[in-house]
């Protein structure tokens, strides 16, 4: 099974089991496939930005009613400039950095040791903690590539922050293997899974499934360092 595939499985699992995510997980369940079928050709740029048109359709198809419509309205000439745009670190926050980052991550995933994702230096998608020794060692997902490196785990991945006085965590009843790791210094944040706590759970995936503690985050003057795929 490929990555791709077992994140769609993941999806699919944990929108079952929470209904506040419910159509966000369902949706990535389908997206994930669709780059796991894309991600065999997948092998440069250009092959990324010859995907939009089949992304676009999938999308058209799938999606909840605003980002169908964003689909609806792409300009297919324009693919290349907002993914060169994307993959050069200028992401607007605009609804065209799903359609970039979605096109873009069977590419830069396979991206050989050596060259780098240019988002690896990025704010991360997440977080999560894996056994190491005696302990528990902590790693980043980039949003990008999709691939782990360690981190200190007293330090903030959006400002640098190491007081640990200025750094919180967060859990929820609900999400008993995720937390937040929250700068009181710069206000982002970030979900950080355990992954000892579920063995089968998979960092990027997972924190599609933590909306409600995104929300608490928002109201309580948090911002989250990277959005992920569903724009939280």
């Amino acid at each position: 099974m490929s990555p791709w595939d077992r994140r769609a499985r993941r999806a699919r699992f944990l929108a079952d089991s929470f209904a506040s995510a419910r159509e966000i997980l369902t949706f990535y369940a389908g997206l994930a496939e669709w780059q796991g079928r894309t991600a065999p050709q997948a092998t440069s740029f250009s092959s990324a930005v010859a995907a939009i048109p089949l992304l676009l359709e999938y999308v058209k198809a799938s999606s909840p009613h605003a980002l169908a419509q964003a689909a609806r309205e792409f300009e297919i000439p324009q693919a290349e400039r907002v993914l060169r745009s994307y993959w050069e670190g200028q992401a607007d926050l605009s609804i065209n950095d799903f359609f970039a980052r979605a096109a873009l991550q069977p590419y830069a995933s396979s991206l050989p040791e050596g060259l780098d994702c240019p988002w690896c230096i990025k704010p991360p998608q997440a977080g999560c903690l894996h056994a190491q020794g005696d302990g528990l060692a902590f790693k980043l997902v980039c949003a990008l590539c999709l691939r782990r490196r360690p981190f200190p785990r007293t330090q903030c991945p959006g400002c640098g922050e190491s007081a640990e006085s200025n750094i919180a965590s967060f859990t929820a009843p609900d999400f008993p293997h995720m937390r937040l790791l929250a700068c009181e210094t710069c206000k982002g944040y970030l979900h950080v899974v355990d992954l000892e706590r579920d063995l089968a759970a998979i960092p990027e995936v997972d924190e599609l499934a933590g909306l409600p503690m995104d929300l608490w985050a928002v109201e309580s003057g948090y911002h989250k360092l990277q959005p992920n795929l569903a724009g939280v």
